[in-house]
């Protein structure tokens, strides 16, 4: 695009020098019709770059691996002039994730949506965004970036299964069943109650006994 607009630039000067030179009305006709041509294409790819918004929407920033995450994004043409094409350029970290685009003839104070669908493939935290907004006029002379440096972040969480049936193990220690026999744990089981006999410990008295 560069070279073209180098090509269209020569051939205005050239056209002047020479309607300069000669006189010849042709070749002045030919100069203004380049130098116009070069700024109209200048004003209309500017208009475009500056009325062009860009959102998107993001359904959840909290995933796991194997689940989808969903996202929507929207073009919207402010002017009354038409865009031939917008490219979306997305930089996000998230494997697997491509919702680059390339929207055609956005009509003037159009608007234009795409939905992507990514299934989560690895665990982490993940950047998206930021985006780059790429036009131009239509003769392609002045082609236009913008960068979106708004960046937001998802986190994908490890995968789960759900177990169904799962009995639980019946405890060993005590308190975990009922006990038939003497124990060296404290418990809150009993299984008697006897007068105290000197050298009992004091942990084993029912005191409201």
């Amino acid at each position: 695009m560069r070279q073209r607009r180098t090509v269209v630039f020569i051939l205005a000067v050239l056209a002047l020098l020479s309607a300069l030179v000669t006189g010849r009305a042709l070749l002045y006709n030919l100069a203004y019709l380049l130098g116009l041509l070069i700024i109209i294409s200048f004003v209309w790819a500017w208009m475009n770059m500056n009325s062009v918004r860009f959102s998107r929407t993001t359904r959840t920033f909290r995933t796991q691996v194997g689940r989808p995450l969903e996202e929507r994004f929207v073009i919207r043409n402010t002017s009354f002039i038409p865009t031939l094409w917008v490219e979306v350029r997305d930089y996000s970290g998230l494997p697997g994730h491509y919702p680059s685009h390339v929207v055609n003839t956005l009509g003037p104070k159009a608007q234009y949506s795409w939905r992507v669908t990514t299934i989560c493939q690895e665990r982490g935290r993940y950047q998206l965004g930021p985006v780059r907004l790429s036009t131009s006029d239509p003769f392609g002379l002045f082609p236009m970036q913008r960068q979106d440096t708004q960046t937001r972040n998802v986190v994908v969480y490890p995968m789960t299964v759900d177990i169904h049936r799962f009995a639980l193990p019946v405890g060993i220690l005590p308190g975990g069943d009922a006990l038939r026999r003497r124990t060296h744990y404290i418990t809150t089981n009993a299984s008697g109650v006897r007068d105290y006999v000197p050298g009992d410990s004091f942990s084993r008295i029912h005191w409201r006994s």
